[in-house]
């Protein structure tokens, strides 16, 4: 075999190797087999379901912010983002915290943190979001991360063209299980970065 024709073999091996990986990340991701199995909730997770819905409410914003004000135009930004797109839901419960972890099929994160800041003074102050510091291994992806009083935690986080959210509540007036939560957080994150 001739050097230059190694050569050429080698480049083009190469560049198919390198172009692989690109051409991976650009389908788009079925929120669908995105969502959580019952097995990747947290050991001890129970009542395993999913469900397919349009998102609707929201928590930590109004639901009716007023007419011509900063709130009023982030809540009509995030509603025209929201149009037409599509969530699965998959709950399982542990101990006594709600596990949500969802994928939407469009990317909304932003325009979610600019709702709850723009009506942050519109919420009651029970239901008024505090915004929470994403650790390290998920600063990259710049959630938005909050807490609702000590029984909800939610987080938010664009990842390859959908939406995770991701949300512990506890029942009955109990503070969610914030280890369970950020262990569903990652896990979902990952499982929308693997799809093919």
């Amino acid at each position: 075999m001739s050097i230059r024709r190694l050569v050429a073999g080698t480049t083009a091996a190469a560049a198919t190797i390198i172009c692989l990986p690109a051409i991976a990340q650009a389908a788009p991701v079925s929120p669908q087999h995105a969502v959580l199995a019952a097995h990747e909730f947290p050991l001890g997770s129970t009542g395993y379901k999913v469900e397919r819905e349009k998102l609707s409410a929201l928590e930590g914003v109004p639901s009716d912010p007023g007419a011509a004000s900063p709130c009023a135009t982030a809540l009509t930004a995030l509603t025209e983002r929201l149009a037409d797109s599509e969530i699965v839901e998959a709950e399982a419960v542990r101990g006594t915290t709600e596990l949500e972890a969802s994928v939407l099929d469009t990317t909304v994160t932003t325009a979610r943190r600019d709702a709850a800041t723009a009506c942050r003074s519109s919420v009651d102050a029970d239901d008024r979001p505090s915004t929470l510091q994403a650790p390290a291994d998920l600063a990259r992806l710049k959630p938005f991360i909050f807490a609702i009083g000590t029984d909800t935690l939610q987080a938010w986080v664009d990842v390859r063209g959908v939406t995770v959210i991701v949300e512990a509540e506890g029942k009955n007036d109990a503070a969610a299980d914030s280890e369970s939560f950020w262990q569903t957080l990652r896990a979902q994150v990952a499982k929308v970065e693997r799809q093919p």
